[in-house]
């Protein structure tokens, strides 16, 4: 067996381990069931808020609003400048989720980096809520147009409760 054989074997036995789709693997699952991909029929929810020097406002779309335990509960941030409502270009972002002052998922480490660019203003993510409570989403911008600005951030308060095997979302500003 040549050298070139040994190595085709390799990269299709690698090929295939990548491909293979176990119970565990979640990211067929997130691809699947988020509605913002469009192959799911989940309806979506949306608040908005605007940040403390009234230049941004973000929609925080989600769905579903009930879900199952251990699934994931998916975001969409979409960022707005507040006074011709134009989508905020080449953003620096981050999404936060906090419980009781506690960070439990900031996006940018999901990336090890020290936030999330968005060339057109959109944010998706997913998180899986660990149980019912009160938890805070924020949603930081750092940069706008490849240039660091004063941190903004907009806070959404966010109520989980658990009925019937399932967890229901409620956010507020």
């Amino acid at each position: 067996m040549s050298l070139d054989h040994f190595f085709h074997i390799i990269l299709l036995l690698a090929f295939i381990l990548l491909l293979k789709n176990e119970p565990g693997n979640l990211n067929a699952l997130i691809v699947e069931n988020n509605p913002f991909y469009g192959l799911s029929n989940e309806k979506v929810k949306s608040v908005e808020s605007t940040t403390d020097d009234n230049l941004i406002n973000i929609k925080l779309e989600y769905s579903p609003q009930a879900f199952q335990t251990g699934s994931p509960e998916f975001f969409k941030a979409t960022l707005f400048y507040k006074n011709d409502n134009q989508r905020v270009l080449h953003a620096d972002t981050d999404i936060i989720i906090a419980k009781d002052g506690k960070e439990l998922y900031k996006e940018s480490n999901e990336f090890s980096q020290p936030y999330v660019h968005t060339p057109n203003g959109i944010v998706l993510s997913s998180y899986k809520f660990p149980g019912s409570g009160q938890y805070v989403i924020s949603i930081k911008v750092v940069g706008i147009n490849f240039m660091p600005v004063d941190p903004k951030q907009v806070n959404f308060a966010t109520n989980i409760t658990e009925s019937n095997d399932k967890y229901l979302v409620n956010l507020a500003k």
